[in-house]
This record gives C-alpha cells, sequence and structure tokens, in this order.
C-alpha cells in the first residue's frame, strides 16, 4: 500500500544484521552482573549526596552513571520480538537494581541524620502528569537511538532527561526519614517512568520491523497480554499525575517554592515563644532555592520582640539544621487598626542583636 511504503520510508525496516546486533548489544547490557550492580550502586550514592545537599550538578552527573535506563529498552525490545530469555533478564536488572537503589538511599539516609529533606527531594516526591510525557518520548528517544547506531550519541541526554536513579534514591531517603508521602510520590515517579520507557521504546522496534515471529503464536499472544497490563497500569497511574498537576496548578505553582519545617524544629519553636508573654508562633517554612532565605519564620507581637529572642532563634534553627544559614521572621504586630507586618533579619556575626524594624 502507498501509506506503508511511505511509512517505511520514513521509518526503514532493520535488516537482519542490524537486528540481531541490537539484540546482542541490549541481551548483554540488560543483565544483571556485578559491572551493573557497582555503576548502579555509584550512580546511586552519587544522585544520594546530590539529593542531601540540594545540588542539581551532582544529581546529573549520577544520570550519566546510570545503567538502569538499558533493561528498560531491552525489556521493550523482549516484548515486541517475544524474546522470553531478554524479558527475564532485564526483569531481573530492573528487579535487584531497583532494591538495590532503595537500601543504599535508605542507608545514606540513615548515615546522614542531621540534614533535613531538601527541595531536590521534595521534588521528587511530587511527580505530575507531565513527568508521564516525559518518561515516554524518552522511552522513544532510547530506543530509535538503539536501532539506529550512528544516533548512538545522543543516550546520554536521553538519561539526563528522564531521571530513573534519583526518584529511587530519594525514595529510600524519604524512607530512612518516615517521610511516607514523599516515598510513595518518588516511587510512583519511577513506575511511571519506568513503563512509559518501556512502552515507547517497544513502539519504536515495532515501527522498525522488529515483531514476534508468526510460528511462535505462544509468544506473541504472551507478549501482547504484557504490553496491554503495562498500558492499563498507566491509565490507571495517571489519575494520580493528572490530580497533583492540577493540584500544583490551582497552588499557582508547578513545583512546590517552600518546604515545611521539621516537626522537631516546629515543636521547639513553638515551646519556646510560649514562655514569651505576648508573642505567638504563627507560621513558618523553608524556602526553595528560589527563594533568597533559606527559612522564613512568620510571628504575632504586641511588644517589641527582644533582639536575644531572635539570636536564640537563630541559633536553634542553626543547630537543627547542621550549618550557618540566614532566618527571616516576619513580624505581625497586635494591637493596631491595620495591623502591618514588619521584618527581622539575622545580622552577620559580630554585629549588635537585632531589633524590629517598624
Amino acid at each position: 500500500m502507498p501509506t506503508e511504503s511511505k511509512w517505511q520510508r520514513l521509518f526503514p525496516h532493520l535488516e537482519r544484521a542490524d537486528r540481531l546486533a541490537l539484540v546482542d548489544n541490549l541481551k548483554e547490557a540488560s543483565q544483571w552482573s556485578m559491572n551493573f550492580g557497582v555503576m548502579l550502586g555509584c550512580s546511586v550514592i552519587i544522585a544520594g549526596f546530590g539529593l542531601i545537599q540540594d545540588s542539581v550538578a551532582v544529581i546529573i552527573g549520577a544520570m550519566l552513571v546510570a545503567p538502569l535506563m538499558t533493561p528498560l529498552i531491552g525489556t521493550g525490545l523482549a516484548l515486541v520480538q517475544g524474546n522470553f530469555k531478554l524479558l527475564a533478564d532485564a526483569s531481573r536488572a530492573m528487579i535487584f537494581g531497583s532494591l538495590l537503589s532503595l537500601a543504599l538511599g535508605i542507608l545514606l539516609r540513615l548515615l546522614t541524620p542531621g540534614h533535613e529533606l531538601t527541595m531536590q527531594v521534595a521534588v521528587r516526591g511530587s511527580p505530575n502528569i507531565l513527568d508521564l510525557g516525559i518518561a515516554f518520548f524518552a522511552g522513544v528517544a532510547a530506543g530509535y537511538a538503539m536501532a539506529r547506531p550512528k544516533m548512538s550519541g545522543a543516550l546520554p541526554g536521553v538519561a539526563i532527561s528522564v531521571a530513573l536513579v534519583p526518584p529511587l534514591a530519594a525514595a529510600g531517603i524519604a524512607l530512612g526519614s518516615a517521610d511516607w508521602a514523599i516515598a510513595l510520590g518518588a516511587l510512583l515517579l519511577f513506575a511511571t517512568n519506568m513503563v512509559a520507557i518501556v512502552l515507547g521504546s517497544a513502539l519504536v522496534f515495532r515501527i522498525h520491523g522488529i515483531k514476534t515471529p508468526k510460528k511462535n503464536r505462544t509468544a506473541a499472544v504472551s507478549m501482547k497480554r504484557i504490553i496491554l497490563a503495562l498500558g492499563f497500569a498507566l491509565v490507571i497511574m495517571t489519575a494520580p499525575l493528572a490530580y497533583r498537576l492540577m493540584d500544583q496548578i490551582r497552588q499557582g505553582q508547578a513545583k512546590p517554592n517552600s518546604l515545611a519545617l521539621s516537626e522537631k524544629m516546629w515543636t521547639q519553636l513553638d515551646k519556646r515563644l510560649e514562655r514569651e508573654p505576648g508573642i505567638d508562633f504563627l507560621a513558618g517554612a523553608r524556602a526553595s532555592s528560589e527563594g533568597p532565605e533559606d527559612v522564613t519564620l512568620v510571628i504575632t507581637a504586641d511588644r517589641t520582640v527582644p533582639g536575644t529572642l531572635i539570636l536564640e532563634i537563630d541559633n536553634m534553627i542553626d543547630n537543627e539544621l547542621g550549618r550557618d544559614i540566614e532566618v527571616k521572621i516576619n513580624v505581625i504586630q497586635q494591637g493596631a487598626v491595620s495591623p502591618m507586618p514588619n521584618t527581622v533579619t539575622k545580622k552577620s556575626p559580630g554585629d549588635p542583636a537585632p531589633t524590629v524594624n517598624e
């Protein structure tokens, strides 16, 4: 048919030699081995430190080291080719790799108990449906690059565009912190990436003429059922992802611009201000990387806030977060007809005690 001829000109079927080379490459790279485990472990540790330090550059470096993309592409190839051996090897690598990544993430959290969950961890705990689109087209790009050897140089860019290891590391870190909401969101992001990449790469391989031999009818039926199950799972995952996107839009932001204070810090501040007559703790948050302050507090007062109290609050927050940070305190004066917030900011070391700016 003319349409098929035009389609094949755009996406020519792979020659037999090219198909064999593709299967051999993915078969070898999709197997669980010592080399695979070492590279994945290093990638998770790098990503974990980047997440803990809130460093985007370090996280990007971890994506380049991670070998977890290859088993997903191998799974996509196995599904369209009816290759049970490749499917089993790739699935084993994904399962072992996922468990190893989660374990290392939890271990990193236990070894760094003084650090609060950063913005980079929280972001991976709040995926939305846009992440699904990114993962699907990353799978398409990865499959296309593998099917056309001359395009293999694009694979590092594909690895950066869709994060596989950072969500797993973030989930492990959140589990180590008993932050179940972020852990669940990060696992949802990883599952979305995994399923979308498999289906996207499978689509590309099918377009390039790779399919299950007609004589192997049992394999063809089994693989179709697996593809349908993965498609159904992806449809189910779109519900929470779409809800998260709508919720973020309602809040006027695609990603959170601030993070909540830890329960321990909130309790300490609340108890301390309870001892100050006429001064109450109203709200507090840790600013994101886009904000100029590390911590912002809001308190109400019917008198001048003592500078010694501000310094004490500064020290409490520094001790809790484990570093010298900037603190901004908004003071709402009570008793006025139209109360206006005043601002108290931490002074540099050696400066006199701060006071409320009227």
